[in-house]
C-alpha cells in the first residue's frame, strides 16, 4: 500500500551540509487509519512510520525497495497527527552496495524526536 499523497505529502525535500537527506512531510488527520488507531486518540502507527521510510528512501535514490531487515528500530513519542502533522524524516547515513541499501532515518517533530531506524533493503 502506498501512503504517499493519502496519508501524507511531502512538503519540502533538503539536502543538508553533510550529504544527508531532510524531508518534511505533512500527516493527514483525516486518513482512515486514524479512525481505527485509536478513535478519539490517533496515533501513527510504527509500520506506517517504516513504510514512509521505505518510500522516502526510493525517492532519495531514485529506485525501488524493498525493506528486507530492520536492524534497529526505536520508537521515542507518539506521533499524534492532530498535535503532530508536519514530521520530518532524516536520512543521515545511506550506503548502497550492488543491490543492496542501508539506511539510518531520523524521525522528528520540531526538536521532538520519535523514531531512530536502521534499515537494510533490496533495490528492486
Amino acid at each position: 500500500m502506498i501512503l504517499m499523497n493519502d496519508l501524507y505529502k511531502i512538503l519540502s525535500d533538503n539536502v543538508l551540509d553533510d550529504g544527508g537527506r531532510e524531508i518534511l512531510i505533512k500527516l493527514n488527520p483525516e486518513h482512515f487509519i486514524y479512525k481505527a488507531h485509536f478513535p478519539g486518540e490517533p496515533i501513527t502507527p510504527g509500520v506506517c512510520i517504516m513504510q514512509i521510510a521505505q518510500e522516502l528512501l526510493e525517492l532519495v535514490l531514485g529506485k525501488k525497495v524493498r525493506m528486507n531487515m530492520v536492524k534497529n528500530i526505536k520508537f521515542l513519542n507518539i506521533i499524534n497527527p492532530e498535535e503532530r502533522q508536519e514530521i520530518y524524516y532524516t536520512f543521515n547515513k545511506v550506503s548502497v552496495e550492488e543491490d543492496s541499501v542501508k539506511a539510518q532515518v531520523v524521525v522528528k517533530h520540531e526538536q521532538n524526536l520519535c523514531a531512530k531506524l536502521s534499515l537494510v533493503c533490496q533495490v528492486v
